[in-house]
């Protein structure tokens, strides 16, 4: 048995749940925040037999796709008291995508 956490972008969580639940996947949804980017995430949390764990990772690859956005970095600070006139620069940034571990459990039904 495996638990599985995938950690997927906000804009991508809605459409892989109901395709999950469409599949008789059942899933606990966490709201989370990156430490990058700090943008909102979508952290999954699934409880699967060993044999369920490819078709569920094929799943959340077809959700979860890359793209760019743009951010805005904030100007680096100064240590003199002029004031810095050096307005945000913008990064072009990949982001979506998922992250997923996959973690060995006992299985309770066993114990």
């Amino acid at each position: 048995m495996k638990m599985l956490l995938a950690i997927v972008h906000n804009e991508d969580a809605p459409l892989l749940i109901n395709e999950l639940n469409e599949r008789k996947y059942y899933v606990t949804k966490l709201a989370t925040t990156g430490g990058f980017l700090k943008k909102g995430n979508t952290t999954l949390l699934l409880g699967l037999d060993d044999d369920q764990v490819e078709g569920v990772c094929e799943i959340i690859k077809q959700h979860s796709g890359r793209r760019q956005q743009i951010m805005y970095t904030p100007p680096a600070p100064s240590n003199s008291n002029v004031y810095n006139s050096v307005s945000s620069v913008p990064v072009n940034v990949e982001v979506g995508g998922s992250t997923i571990f996959i973690l060995p459990v006992e299985d309770y039904r066993k114990v």
